[in-house]
């Protein structure tokens, strides 16, 4: 099942999943197959907003404000960046909250 991504879209870490934070590189471990992943500094900084229940749009935007890059590039890399968590089952969608 494809995980339809818009910039309202919120995630948090997926159940069984595990970080440290090693000297400014972040290593993700996956408890159930044993898997684990290192991210960029990139990848760290999107890492981290996404637990604080940020959107999409502010995740690209908090990439954007730290990094030099353009908002088109922080946009693609982000959404990249997610579909791949998805993809190993790093990440699960929250509901989007209705006002």
């Amino acid at each position: 099942m494809e995980v339809r991504i818009s910039k309202e879209s919120v995630f948090q870490p997926a159940e069984g999943i595990s970080w440290r934070d090693i000297k400014g590189e972040l290593i993700v471990l996956q408890l159930a197959s044993g898997e684990y992943f290192s991210f960029n500094e990139i990848g760290r900084c999107a890492w981290f907003a996404l637990p604080e229940q940020q959107s999409i749009s502010e995740v690209i935007e908090a990439v954007v404000a730290e990094y030099d890059v353009s908002l088109a590039q922080a946009e693609a890399d982000v959404v990249a960046f997610v579909q791949g968590l998805l993809a190993n089952k790093l990440l699960i969608q929250q509901p989007v909250q209705e006002i």
